[in-house]
């Protein structure tokens, strides 16, 4: 369980965010998927974690994995599918969140950050979506 900052609009919607996460020794565990909305975690990422009232709570990053997290904000609802397989194109998972139009993206250490920003930046001056860095591996 990772807790979130709201800002002044109430986002994001909800306080706290959970990750899907394998066990990889006492306390550590291993990111198994994209978080929407937590900040500085990518898939693969190893996390520490205690165990309070119920549920792990995160600590800290202990091993990076050289992914990077996403987030983009599709303007158009009926273009999410192609924005989807344009990202898949290039090399990059990704996951729809509950809000309809918000992808997680999770890219590879393999990727070039500068080459993927170029589509990313060519996407926003087009109005067709903006996007956030969550977490980067790379400059």
């Amino acid at each position: 369980m990772f807790e979130l900052e709201q800002d002044e609009e109430g986002y994001p919607p909800a306080s706290a965010e959970t990750l899907w996460a394998i066990k990889v020794d006492d306390g550590l565990f291993k990111i198994d998927n994209m978080p929407f909305f937590a900040l500085g975690i990518a898939v693969n990422d190893i996390v520490s974690a205690t165990q309070e009232e119920g549920a792990f709570r995160f600590k800290e990053v202990v091993q990076p994995s050289g992914h990077s997290t996403l987030r983009v904000v599709v303007y158009d609802p009926a273009d999410v599918p192609a924005v989807r397989a344009l990202f898949k194109e290039l090399g990059c998972e990704t996951e729809l969140s509950h809000l309809p139009r918000l992808l997680a993206v999770d890219v590879p250490p393999t990727l070039s950050m500068e080459e993927l920003r170029k589509v990313l930046d060519s996407g926003r001056q087009q109005d067709r979506w903006g996007y956030e860095e969550a977490c980067l591996a790379q400059p």
